[in-house]
């Protein structure tokens, strides 16, 4: 089976000494890998793996490779189960290109799964066929099972690591008040948590992510003070910034349209006119300025990619970061 890319995932996961790109915009894709920083290294790249047309899976993938991209983001469970598959297809065909973080937890419906280690280990042997790879490189609880200590299913992860099954692991969607003492358990067992959550300028209303949990000031508390990677998902908040008004999600009401939203959206558009750039672009910019934190872009094309990585290029002073957030 292909193998990952032959660079430290602790690496991967660190900003020092990190090299910024010089030059123009088309320059991006020199100097891609052997441990040179570029532009693309901060971000993962999502979307909809799966529920696509195969060339249009092939095209990102390719085009985020070229660009010096390194980390792909999908689950078991997106897309009915197909997601993985979509992936690992082209992976088999490119081996060592990209890294891969997927996720277990929710069954295809997407609902949850009792994480107990039988069934853990099934999905994930499950997952690294789909993938077409030995190893997976990141490896998420895609959910909490909150009937289970924290100490078992701490111990599940590292078995899975143990096992050469997984090189890293971590979690998405845990509440704070347990994603503390994961981060204890498994750094007692020599590893730091990965953590995934929603983060972005625009802060969701938490009733309408359907059981999702944002990155909110008590999640962000414990990953500070265990110094967890954040991925950040919806990293543009469904497009918020890009749009003048609210858009339906598979039909149900879009939970970024909130009034401190709007109001951040307006500043954002009032910055980017003043940088030269557009309002998604500022907004990117904002989540990047945050250290630890690598944002998931769901970029459904090569062009929207392209567009994403500009905000790699923009560098917001403290005040301009406060003023967008909270208006003052």
């Amino acid at each position: 089976m292909p193998q990952s890319p032959p660079r430290s995932l602790d690496g991967l996961f660190e900003e020092k000494g990190e090299k910024r790109q010089k030059g123009e915009e088309g320059e991006v894709g020199q100097a891609v890998r052997e441990g040179m920083e570029t532009v693309a290294h901060r971000f993962v790249l999502g979307g909809p793996f799966g529920a696509e047309p195969t060339e249009t899976t092939a095209e990102r993938l390719a085009h985020f490779a070229d660009i010096g991209g390194l980390l792909v983001e999908t689950s078991h469970s997106y897309a009915g189960g197909r997601a993985e598959s979509a992936v690992g297809d082209w992976l088999r065909e490119h081996p060592g290109t990209l890294r891969v973080v997927t996720k277990v937890g929710h069954d295809t419906t997407g609902g949850d799964i009792p994480l107990d280690r039988d069934t853990v280990f099934e999905h994930v042997r499950s997952a690294s066929a789909n993938l077409g790879v030995d190893t997976i490189d990141v490896l998420l609880y895609h959910c909490d099972d909150p009937t289970r200590p924290v100490a078992e299913l701490a111990d599940t992860l590292v078995s899975l690591v143990a096992a050469g099954h997984v090189r890293r692991v971590g979690v998405s969607n845990w509440r704070a008040e347990r994603l503390a003492p994961l981060a204890v358990e498994l750094g007692e067992r020599g590893q730091t948590p990965v953590a995934s959550y929603q983060f972005s300028l625009a802060e969701p209303d938490p009733a309408l992510l359907e059981g999702s949990l944002h990155a909110d000031s008590a999640v962000l508390d414990v990953v500070r003070a265990h110094r967890l990677p954040l991925i950040g998902w919806s990293s543009q908040a469904r497009g918020h910034f890009a749009r003048t008004g609210p858009k339906e999600h598979h039909g149900k009401p879009d939970p970024y349209d909130t009034e401190d939203n709007r109001a951040r959206r307006l500043r954002c558009r009032e910055l980017a006119v003043e940088l030269g750039s557009l309002p998604e672009t500022v907004a990117l910019a904002w989540t990047l300025h945050h250290p630890g934190v690598w944002p998931s872009i769901g970029a459904r094309t090569t062009a929207q990619i392209d567009n994403s990585l500009r905000a790699r290029r923009l560098t917001l002073t403290e005040e301009q970061v406060r003023w967008l957030r909270d208006g003052s």
